[in-house]
């Protein structure tokens, strides 16, 4: 079983499972950093990180690969999908990444958008 699992960790797609890692721990530090520095830092925020981002988004990913790794033939279309939402997810992270470097001015993050005045906002 071990052998098996380092074998997947050495393969192509266990790469693209430690890049999201990767990408997911960058994510939260510099995200830490710039709470610390506003001041607006929360102790609950790590749990809404780990439900959010690794068990929401990065074990699904994780899923996917394994099934496209172990898989065979039939699994190339689990990893087919793993590819197209590990891309959406790299690229909502590196935004996520670039926002904790540079905020949003506050006149940015004050303008409401026609959509929220409709469509209820999620608050989590």
């Amino acid at each position: 079983m071990i052998a098996l699992l380092q074998a997947f960790l050495a393969s192509d797609a266990g790469l693209a499972l430690k890049g999201l890692l990767i990408v997911a721990f960058a994510d939260f530090a510099t995200g830490t950093f710039a709470a610390l520095a506003d001041g607006t830092f929360a102790l609950d925020a790590l749990a809404a990180f780990l439900r959010k981002h690794i068990l929401g988004r990065v074990a699904p990913i994780a899923l996917l690969l394994a099934l496209g790794y172990f898989g065979g033939a039939a699994g190339q279309l689990f990893l087919a999908g793993a590819i197209a939402s590990s891309t959406a997810y790299v690229l909502e992270t590196i935004g996520s990444i670039k926002d904790n470097f540079f905020p949003p001015s506050a006149t940015a993050a004050a303008t409401v958008k026609p959509a929220a005045l409709i469509n209820p906002v999620p608050t989590e």
